[in-house]
Formats: structure tokens, sequence, C-alpha cells
């Protein structure tokens, strides 16, 4: 069983912040940013990995270190999972669709890496849009390796106590003496503010720039 904790809302400082923004005025925010992959790409590159599975990786480890991206509603009360697993997407260049899978999160990276393998050799063959019961804790990601977009917004019509995030990387390019890439995020403002995006990405760049150490 998935481990959780409750959120008791009424003793929660964001108590009116999260009844505004989802019942008054439901609304999430999506925002783009440059991630600096400068030290991602020949760590890959060296290591002979793949870039994708690597970037999942660190941003599923990055969305584990902060609450607000954990959060989901279960039976009326809003809670926070232990661990949150991403679902990503895979293109199938034959048929230009794609599928959703899923890996479940660990720390150890190359645990990850070889559950992600696992994964998508079991899914190889499987054209369908979701081969594999998707977790109820889970974050979404997505990629555009075609495109590199200056923003990127996700419109989910109705979103109404889905609190998951979803990510979507763009197209990485040099620019100047860095290698960057865009990262579109989407949340939920009942959940996260402004504040709780900056302090994720900052610590997803750090991993980005100190990746050698998880060798």
């Amino acid at each position: 069983m998935t481990a959780y904790k409750t959120v008791n809302i009424e003793e929660w400082n964001r108590k009116e912040h999260f009844d505004a923004y989802r019942d008054a005025i439901k609304c999430g925010f999506s925002l783009t940013v440059k991630l600096d992959i400068s030290a991602v790409i020949p760590f890959v590159k060296e290591q002979r990995f793949k870039f994708y599975p690597v970037m999942i990786y660190l941003l599923s480890k990055a969305v584990n270190q902060h609450p607000e991206f954990k959060m989901a509603m279960k039976d009326g009360d809003l809670i926070i999972w232990d661990s949150v697993n991403p679902v990503y997407t895979v293109l199938h260049q034959d048929t230009e669709t794609f599928s959703a899978l899923s890996v479940p999160y660990t720390d150890s990276f190359h645990d990850f890496i070889a559950s992600y393998n696992a994964v998508l050799q079991r899914n190889e063959n499987n054209r369908s849009f979701l081969p594999e019961k998707a977790p109820k804790n889970h974050f979404n990601i997505s990629a555009l390796p075609w495109i590199h977009f200056e923003s990127f917004n996700l419109n989910i019509a109705d979103f109404t106590d889905y609190f998951a995030p979803s990510f979507t990387f763009g197209k990485y390019q040099t620019e100047g003496n860095k290698i960057l890439m865009p990262l579109a995020i989407q949340v939920h403002h009942a959940v996260c503010d402004g504040l709780h995006v900056a302090k994720l990405i900052n610590t997803l760049q750090e991993f980005c720039t100190t990746i050698q150490t998880f060798k």
C-alpha cells in the first residue's frame, strides 16, 4: 500500500489559498525555464546512458524533495504521498504515436535506470496509450525534443482536485558556453505557489550541475 500523510487543512498556513484556488477561483499556472544541462550532456556520453531516462531521474529526485508536488485528494482528504512516481511519454517512430509508461521512484540512480530499461523492454511492442496502469501517486513528464521553445502551456479542460504537476522537456541547444534546455511546468495553484516552483527548479538545477556525483 502506498504510504502518505494527511494534511490538516484547518491548521494549514495555506488554508485560505487552498480554498480560494480549489473552489472560488479554480486555477493553475505554468511557466517555462531554461535549464542548464552543460554537465549532463558529457555525463550521459561518457557513461553511455540515454539522455531521457537520466533527465526523468533527476526531475523525479527533485520532485520528491518537495511536498507541494506530491499532493493529492484521497477520500475527501488532502494528502501528501511519501513518494511519487513519474509517468512519462515514449514515442513510437513507426506510428508517430506515444505511450505513457511509469517507473517506481527510487533514490538510487542505477536502480532507477535499470527499472526504466526493464519497463521499456517489457512494453516495446505495445502501442497502447497506457500499456500498464499508472500509479495513483504520480506526476507527469512529456518531451518535445524537436522544438526549442520559449514557452509551453498544457491546457487541461478540468483539473479540479487533480494536483499532480506536469513537466515538458524541450530541445536543448548551445547558447554561449552553456547547453540550455527548456522545461515547462504546470501546477495547480491550490497546492503550489511560484515560490515552490522556484525552489523545485533550484533543486533540479543543482542535481543537473552535480550529476557526476551520481556515478
